[in-house]
């Protein structure tokens, strides 16, 4: 089980699951995130390695990279709220 990216509600993680209470077909969302990259966001498939968008890495980051992209977006946060 998973739950529900738009509403929160338990739901089957099988393919075509489709949400009881919203509606939302959750594993077309589950097969998506977001690029890291905090200027670029896109929404790209989980199965590629890079962005077609701005070509950032997707998967198979070390420790350090990590510590790297949220420092980063720390930053950008804090830069944002002045």
């Amino acid at each position: 089980m998973i739950k529900c990216p738009r509403c929160g509600k338990d739901v089957s993680s099988r393919p075509g699951t489709i949400c009881p209470r919203c509606g939302l077909k959750v594993s077309e969302v589950t097969s998506k995130a977001r690029c890291p990259e905090p200027s670029c966001r896109a929404i790209v498939s989980k199965k590629l390695e890079y962005c077609p968008k701005c070509g950032c890495k997707l998967k198979g980051y070390n420790f350090t990279e990590i510590i790297k992209m949220a420092r980063c977006k720390i930053d950008e946060t804090f830069d944002n709220k002045e």
